[in-house]
């Protein structure tokens, strides 16, 4: 019987202001390979372009690579967005970046690489700021551009939904949820959500390792696969929160 899928969909590299410049490429796809993830995803504050290089660089290693991007909403909640492929999410990608403050200068390198970790440019807009549209907005903004939305570390008191809002948006149609690995088990066995996931939510190499991880079943096994299960998620198909002992 072939193995659970070791899955990690919340990786920041370093054009995320507050990553480190540690996190190419190269290095996060490495690493990647050496604790033994199958699933990843660059999920970027508000920018898209590392992840065709890191997308390409983890299908030479059997590793699926999501393509997604991060969104700060007006309320300040944090919103993973993911696509089946890298087009529709560099064209979402530069609708969000139409719609940020253009005279906030960034803060750290923000450092764009390609496939050899050689830098290759800097966005120069500070990317860690608040699109001026409700999460509701964003929601259906990025399902229009083929996205599948997942709120980010929905128990946690900075940019969590719950933290930032205290409730669900009524007829928001959240299925899956990411929560922090304190609170993962008791979100899954609370019933409320179809499907919850853990991840790094990485800013260093050093980040990127945790205690445990969240696995999919091995069916799941494509980009298209985990994308139709995070919009639909089935509970037999996941282990929320899989101790690596």
């Amino acid at each position: 019987m072939r193995r659970w899928l070791k899955i990690d969909l919340h990786i920041h590299s370093a054009l995320s202001p507050c990553a480190l410049p540690e996190m190419t490429p190269n290095n996060i796809v490495n690493m990647a390979e050496i604790i033994g993830l199958d699933v990843i995803a660059i999920t970027d504050h508000h920018a898209a372009d590392n992840v065709l290089p890191v997308y390409n660089l983890a299908k030479r290693k059997g590793i699926i690579c999501l393509p997604g991007i991060e969104v700060q909403t007006r309320e300040e909640v944090h919103l993973l967005c993911y696509f089946t492929a890298p087009e529709p999410l560099l064209e979402f990608t530069n609708h969000i970046l139409s719609l940020l403050d253009q005279r906030v200068p960034s803060i750290g390198a923000q450092l764009i690489f390609d496939e050899n970790d050689r830098v290759i440019g800097k966005k120069e807009l500070f990317l860690h700021q608040s699109v001026p549209l409700t999460m509701e907005e964003i929601w259906h903004l990025a399902e229009n551009y083929g996205a599948c939305c997942v709120p980010a570390h929905l128990d946690r008191p900075a940019f969590g939904l719950l933290g930032q809002l205290g409730f669900v948006p009524p007829g928001l149609p959240v299925r899956t949820v990411e929560g922090t690995l304190r609170r993962a088990q008791e979100l899954a066995g609370s019933g409320r959500y179809a499907g919850v996931i853990t991840s790094s939510d990485a800013h260093s190499l050093e980040q990127m390792v945790m205690l445990g991880h969240t696995c999919l079943h091995p069916s799941l096994d494509s980009i298209d696969s985990i994308w139709h299960w995070l919009k639909n998620p089935d509970r037999q198909l996941v282990k929320t929160f899989v101790l690596d002992f």
